[in-house]
């Protein structure tokens, strides 16, 4: 369990990460650009990968199938619904939408699997979440500007992203981590290098598909997002999704809210307040309240899953 708690705060950093390097890719690219350029990118060290039989990618038609319904929640509706979500709301809106992925994934939970949040660990979700739109509403100095659009579409981002966590969890038996990390690779791949290279041919500006590239920022940005949080971070979340439920292995992504912020005053010269303490104290006691509060009968049988695994 303490490997599978390691890994969850490992994607979480890595995730709340990409907030800074989406910002600094963003001032080179639009922002289809910048996912269909990530996305590629990793399909194509994923490929370097499988030729150089470090890792094996074998997909067959039946994977492909099993997998499709995934692909569809998480990358192509949740990224294309981010990225339209975040330009038309506010940043604190958008990361408020985006803490509530745990509650979706708990209510998911509690419908549709046998995996069911207890109640110590429902309370731990909302005190995690809690955290995380406590530091959101601090950091807003005022409510205009709200867009019920931006809102929906961000809540679209996060109930795909909740989904993805449901359908990873369910395909975990029959397909492994690498299989549905790289379908999920390939296909953001061509559906977001489709929609950006239609967005260029529309506007007449074909000629500028390389010109990001001539800034070493963008290059580093979208290879630390193609490679680092593509590849590494979504396979370490369908690997951890092969060992715990989905309810515990979603609300780890409340803790890139706490590597966003140190980020922020590290490399981007922000400045940390009190509430971002606070916020981060109730994300952290929320997430291991989940880790801890679990029901006996299920953490014994996850215990029994974890030493075969």
């Amino acid at each position: 369990m303490i490997k599978h708690i390691f890994i969850g705060f490992t994607y979480a950093t890595i995730f709340g990460l990409t907030f800074m390097f989406t910002k600094i890719g963003l001032n080179s690219i639009h922002p289809i650009g910048l996912i269909a350029f990530r996305f590629t990118i990793a399909s194509m060290v994923l490929i370097l990968l499988h030729g150089l039989k470090i890792i094996r990618i074998q997909l067959t038609k039946k994977h492909i199938v099993m997998i499709a319904p995934l692909v569809f929640f998480q990358p192509v509706l949740g990224f294309s619904s981010e990225a339209f979500g975040i330009h038309f709301s506010q940043s604190s809106e958008a990361g408020m939408m985006i803490a509530l992925i745990p509650i979706i994934v708990a209510v998911l939970s509690f419908l549709f699997s046998h995996e069911k949040p207890s109640l110590k660990q429902s309370l731990s979700i909302v005190l995690s979440v809690t955290g995380v739109i406590f530091i959101q509403l601090m950091n807003v100095r005022t409510v205009s500007g709200f867009s019920l659009i931006g809102a929906i579409l961000m809540f679209i981002s996060a109930f795909a992203a909740a989904s993805f966590n449901m359908f990873s969890r369910k395909l975990s038996t029959k397909v492994s981590p690498v299989q549905i990390t790289s379908l999920m690779m390939f296909t953001g791949a061509i559906v977001f290098m489709s929609w950006y290279t239609t967005i260029l041919v529309l506007n007449q500006d074909l000629t500028s598909f390389f010109q990001p590239f001539q800034s070493f920022s963008f290059v580093y940005s979208v290879f630390y997002l193609g490679v680092v949080a593509s590849i590494i971070g979504f396979f370490l979340v369908n690997y951890n999704l092969k060992h715990l439920p989905a309810y515990i292995s979603s609300i780890f992504a409340n803790v890139a809210t706490i590597t966003s912020i140190i980020a922020g005053v590290i490399f981007l010269d922000e400045v940390l307040f009190w509430y971002h303490i606070i916020g981060a104290l109730m994300i952290i006691l929320g997430v291991l309240g989940v880790i801890l509060f679990r029901r006996k009968k299920e953490a014994s049988i996850h215990l029994k899953q974890l030493v075969k695994a």
